[in-house]
C-alpha cells in the first residue's frame, strides 16, 4: 500500500474499461478459492498436477482472444514443461473426487482469463494500475467477508499471512508486467519454473525425498524454458 500511495496520482487515470479490471479481480478472487479447496480435498501430487494445465490454458486463451502467433516453441516448451510438472509430481491412482478434479480446472480456466485480461489491460494502464484495482477490489469484497463471519485470526500465524500477502503482491506485479512486454503464450510456460523451488525447500526445509525423476522433470522444465526463451 505504501507503493501504491506513491504512485496514486497515476493510478486514478484508468484508460481501460473499468468493468474489465473488475471482472478480472472475480477471477483472481474466485480461482483463488477454488484453488484451496481442490488442494484441501485432492492428494498434492493430483491437484498440482491438473493446477499446473494453467499454463497452458493462459497460452490457449492468449492465441485464442488476443491473436497471438502460435509457433513450433512455444508448443514445445508448453508440453515438455506439462511433462516436467508430471515427472516432479508423480501423480499416482487413487480414489478421487471428481468433483474437486474440476473445481482445481475451473480455478485454472478463472486464472487463464484474469491472464490474459491482465495482457489486455496493459495495453492502455501500467502494471501497477491494474494491480491496484484487484487488489482494492478483493480486499473490499474480503474485508466485508471477513467482518460478516466474524472470524478469529491466529496470532501465531500472522507473520506468514504477512509473507503470503508481500509475496503475493510481487508475484502479481512480476507477472503483469512481464505480460505488458510479451505475449501470454510466450511468458505462461515460465509458471513451470515455481516447482524448480518448491522441490528443493520441500528437501531442505520438509524433508522431503528427491528422486531422479524430479530431477529429469525439473531438467526438462529448464530445457523447455530456455529453448523458449531462444527462439
Amino acid at each position: 500500500m505504501p507503493i501504491f500511495l506513491q504512485k496514486l496520482p497515476n493510478i486514478a487515470k484508468v484508460q481501460s474499461p473499468v468493468w474489465l479490471h473488475f471482472v478480472r479481480a472475480l477471477c483472481i478472487g474466485a480461482s483463488t478459492l477454488m484453488t484451496y479447496q481442490g488442494y484441501r480435498n485432492l492428494p498434492l501430487a493430483v491437484a498440482t498436477s491438473v493446477g499446473f494445465t494453467g499454463p497452458l490454458l493462459a497460452s490457449s486463451f492468449g492465441l485464442l482472444f488476443l491473436k497471438e502467433k502460435i509457433s513450433q516453441a512455444k508448443i514445445l516448451a508448453l508440453v515438455t514443461g506439462y511433462m516436467g510438472v508430471l515427472f516432479i509430481v508423480q501423480p499416482h491412482d487413487t480414489n478421487l473426487d471428481l468433483y474437486y478434479v474440476f473445481v482445481v480446472l475451473g480455478a485454472c480456466i478463472l486464472a487463464g482469463s484474469a491472464n490474459t485480461l491482465a495482457r489486455k489491460l496493459s495495453y492502455k494502464d501500467p502494471a501497477f494500475t491494474i494491480m491496484f484495482t484487484s487488489t482494492a477490489t478483493l480486499g473490499s469484497i474480503a474485508l466485508v467477508g471477513f467482518l460478516i463471519m466474524n472470524e478469529s485470526v491466529n496470532n501465531a500465524d500472522l507473520i506468514y499471512l504477512c509473507f503470503v500477502g508481500f509475496f503475493g503482491s510481487l508475484s502479481q506485479f512480476a507477472y503483469i508486467k512481464a505480460v505488458s512486454l510479451a505475449e501470454v503464450s510466450f511468458v505462461a510456460p515460465f509458471e513451470y519454473t515455481r516447482l524448480l523451488l518448491a522441490v528443493p525447500i520441500g528437501y531442505f526445509i520438509f524433508g522431503e525425498a528427491i528422486n531422479l525423476g524430479q530431477v529429469f522433470g525439473m531438467l526438462l522444465i529448464v530445457g523447455g524454458c530456455l529453448y523458449l526463451s531462444r527462439k
